[in-house]
C-alpha cells in the first residue's frame, strides 16, 4: 500500500500561526453593544438632519434612519477599532453627496416628490434622476407654476435625459418622437403645431441659401420636407435620427417655386 505523506513540521506550524492570526484578527474587530449601536443611528440620524438641512424638505430622523443604520453598520465592519459618534459623524460628512443621491433616489422610487423644495433636492443632488424623471417632476412643476425649475429640467433632459432634435411647443422639451408626440408632457401635436413653433414660412425662405435648385425642387414634388431639427428635403432623411415628416401646403409650396423663380 502507498504511504501517506506526513505533513513537515513547517506546514503545520504555518498552519497553526494563519489560525492564530485570523482569531487575533476577529478578536480585534470593532463591535459595538446593541445599546451602542442604537444611540449612535439615533443620534447620527438626528444630526445629519438638521446639518444637511433635510429638515428643509421635511424629513425626520426615522425616515433615514434604516439608511443611517446601514452605513454605520458597513463602517463598524471595516474597523478594528471600535469607532466613536464624532468619528461616525465625519464619515457622513464625507460622504455627503453620495447620501444626499440615495435619498433623492427613495424620493423618487416612493412617488414622494410633491413640493418646490424636494424638485430643487432632488436637481442639486440626482441631475441625472431629475432628468430621467422629467416627465413627472415637469408635472408637479407645471402644478405649482414653478417655471423656473421647468427650465432647469429642460437643461437637465438635454444634458442627461433622452432629447430628441424636435422641441415641443406644448411644454417646450426636445422630446417629440417620429409619431408626433411627447415623451415628456404627453401631447399629441399635429403638423400645424409644429409649423408654427419652427416658423416654417420664413425657413422656407431661408432654403435658397442652404439647396440647389435640384434639391428645392425635390421638396416641391414630393411635398414635403423631413424635419429632424433641419428641414431637409426626403433625399437627405437620416434614418438614424428621430424626425418628423411635414406636408406643404400651396402657401409653402408657392414659397419654393418663387425661389426657382428668382433663381431661373
Amino acid at each position: 500500500m502507498p504511504r501517506k505523506k506526513v505533513k513537515s513540521n513547517t506546514e503545520s506550524k504555518e498552519k497553526n500561526n494563519k489560525i492564530h492570526e485570523n482569531k487575533k484578527k476577529l478578536q480585534k474587530k470593532a463591535k459595538l453593544s446593541d445599546e451602542e449601536f442604537n444611540n449612535f443611528v439615533s443620534n447620527i440620524s438626528n444630526e445629519i438632519i438638521d446639518r444637511f438641512g433635510l429638515d428643509l424638505i421635511n424629513l425626520t430622523s426615522d425616515d433615514i434612519k434604516d439608511l443611517v443604520e446601514e452605513i454605520i453598520t458597513s463602517i463598524v465592519e471595516s474597523r478594528v477599532t471600535k469607532p466613536t459618534e464624532e468619528s461616525l459623524m465625519k464619515k457622513f460628512i464625507n460622504l455627503k453627496d453620495q447620501f444626499m443621491k440615495v435619498i433623492a433616489g427613495r424620493l423618487i422610487e416612493r412617488d414622494e416628490i410633491n413640493s418646490r423644495d424636494r424638485i430643487e433636492f432632488l436637481i442639486a443632488y440626482a441631475p441625472e434622476l431629475a432628468a430621467k424623471s422629467a416627465p413627472r417632476l415637469y408635472k408637479i412643476a407645471k402644478k405649482i407654476n414653478a417655471s423656473d425649475l421647468i427650465d432647469n429640467l429642460r437643461q437637465l433632459y438635454n444634458a442627461y435625459g433622452n432629447p430628441t432634435p424636435i422641441r415641443c411647443p406644448v411644454c417646450g422639451f426636445n422630446s417629440v418622437i417620429q409619431d408626433m408626440t411627447c415623451m415628456v408632457c404627453g401631447a399629441v401635436l399635429d403638423e400645424k403645431d409644429i409649423k408654427k413653433d419652427i416658423n416654417l414660412k420664413e425657413q422656407l425662405l431661408k432654403l435658397r441659401k442652404i439647396y440647389n435648385d435640384r434639391l428645392l425642387e425635390e421638396i416641391v414634388s414630393s411635398g414635403y420636407i423631413i424635419y429632424d431639427g433641419e428641414i431637409k428635403p426626403p433625399s437627405l432623411q437620416e434614418k438614424d435620427k428621430i424626425s418628423v415628416k411635414l406636408h406643404l401646403n400651396k402657401e409653402e409650396r408657392e414659397i419654393l417655386l418663387n425661389l426657382l423663380r428668382d433663381n431661373a
